[in-house]
């Protein structure tokens, strides 16, 4: 077994001392700093390193491994980028992750997830873990996955961001609408919904509505009660008020 700072034991099989040379890496990060600085400590490790601030952008690179920066607990995109290249692996970069975004992360089919601001020791090892087909995670996230089940039998584990937006989508509210009270582009808000609707098993709204209120992910939604985002960031929460 390996170790990290602080001590906790690691998959083993992902020795830090011996990297994945000749691997290409796609680094998708918004901010230039904190990309070129993951890029160059990548390239000095012997691997080969494209840069992109937004996967969309990143058309024509060659790569075999894509670190992702996800800036909240929503995994739509990775989900979406493992539907397109499902061998390639995804290394998902999230601010302070909990077990739920661990537990969500490895149901959208990433191959490792690390905080944002982990050291760059740390980001390598998952990443290297990540090419070798194996999963690093600390051992108390670990144990914790293995103790959770999901509360509603049959239901998948939603996060709290797609719990919200099938309650938005319940309520009636147009896509276009929650799109526009949530922050996102229209565009965007559609691919969340079509993500969505494959984790339900669905194909449309009535059939994802239909499978949330069997698995009773509906019961606390009232008239005037609806899923929100913080204008500081894509995070759902609920707010209920009249009207």
């Amino acid at each position: 077994m390996s170790r990290n700072t602080k001590g906790e034991e690691m998959s083993a099989g992902c020795p830090s001392d011996d990297p994945v040379r000749g691997e290409s890496v796609l680094v998708v990060h918004s901010a230039p700093a904190y990309r070129c600085g993951l890029a160059l400590a990548l390239k000095e490790s012997g691997f080969g390193v494209h840069e992109s601030d937004s996967i969309e952008l990143s058309g024509g690179m060659e790569w075999d491994a894509c670190l992702l920066h996800v800036p909240s607990d929503d995994m739509s995109e990775v989900g979406g980028l493992k539907q397109i290249w499902p061998s390639r692996s995804v290394v998902a970069l999230l601010t302070d992750p909990t077990v739920d975004d661990y537990r969500s992360a490895l149901r959208a089919g990433v191959e490792g997830l690390v905080a944002h601001d982990a050291d760059l020791d740390e980001i390598g090892e998952v990443l290297r873990c990540a090419l070798r087909g194996d999963v690093r995670i600390p051992a108390a996230v670990a144990r914790a996955l293995a103790e959770r089940t999901p509360a509603v039998p049959g239901a998948p584990d939603l996060s709290v961001c797609e719990t919200g937006l099938l309650r938005d989508l319940a309520s009636g509210r147009a896509v276009a609408e929650i799109a526009k009270s949530s922050g996102y582009s229209e565009r965007h808000m559609y691919r969340r919904v079509q993500h969505l609707y494959s984790r339900v098993g669905a194909r449309n709204r009535s059939e994802a509505v239909a499978a949330a209120a069997r698995w009773g992910l509906l019961a606390d939604t009232g008239s005037g009660t609806e899923s929100a985002v913080h204008s500081g960031g894509p995070e759902f929460r609920r707010a209920g008020g009249g009207g």
